[in-house]
């Protein structure tokens, strides 16, 4: 498979997101099962919260592009 550039969208605080890029050799799909770990938590007596983990930071979102990813500088 080609080279797939994966962007996950990780809240680093309650109001910022940052981008970290990741070369990948296979799907985006497959990759993000694989690799993000979905968690819950107990909100209160008869509710939950569900996040998305990668590496111990929580993901948002992701962009998958067969091309280099944007750079905004």
């Amino acid at each position: 498979m080609k080279e797939v550039i994966i962007s996950l969208m990780i809240l680093v605080s309650s109001n910022k997101i940052e981008t970290k890029n990741i070369t990948i050799y296979e799907s985006c799909y497959s990759w993000y099962l694989k690799n993000v770990e979905m968690t819950e938590k107990k909100t209160t007596l008869f509710s939950r919260r569900s996040y998305h983990v990668y590496e111990g930071q929580r993901v948002v979102g992701y962009i998958c592009n067969h091309k280099e990813p944007f750079s905004e500088h």
